[in-house]
């Protein structure tokens, strides 16, 4: 179980990151959205920092179960596989504004990062809990901010929301 746990924390690690990585490749492309896109980089790259930082007490506290343990491994490397190619595609290439929101919009409505919101937003039982709670306090829903931030500025929202 605890290999399973420490495979689980690296790879969401590498989601948080490669999230944030291609929030900072879209800040560098969209000069007119920098600051909402750096925002969501930074708060990914924070979270990555909070799943590394509690990493010892996932291992001696039992915060996930093992069947929720396998099938999230899964879904968050498919995830990462899907968030690289994105950021290698989009290195050589410039997308429509509208395209970078639709695949930020996916990836923050993917299933690695709504686990993600799950486990933040669940009922505290332990003080590693509360204290991630607090500390991610209004980074919890990306997807929220971006569908704002979308009809504000006048950029089409997905079909799915509507």
């Amino acid at each position: 179980m605890n290999e399973l746990i420490k495979q689980l924390l690296k790879q969401s690690v590498a989601l948080e990151l490669n999230i944030g990585d291609l929030y900072q490749q879209f800040s560098v492309k969209f000069a007119g959205d920098y600051d909402f896109w750096w925002k969501l980089s930074i708060e990914e790259m924070n979270h990555a920092a909070l799943i590394e930082s509690i990493n010892d007490v996932f291992l001696t506290e039992n915060l996930l179960t093992l069947d929720s343990i396998e099938n999230q491994i899964n879904e968050i490397n498919e995830m990462n596989r899907l968030i690289r190619k994105h950021i290698e595609s989009f290195k050589f290439e410039t997308p429509e504004r509208s395209k970078a929101f639709q695949v930020a919009f996916e990836i923050e409505n993917s299933i690695g990062e709504y686990h993600f919101e799950l486990f933040m937003t669940a009922q505290p039982n332990s003080t590693v809990m509360k204290i991630m709670q607090k500390l991610n306090g209004d980074d919890i829903n990306h997807s929220k901010r971006m569908l704002k931030y979308m009809k504000e500025n006048g950029i089409p929202v997905p079909s799915s929301t509507e």
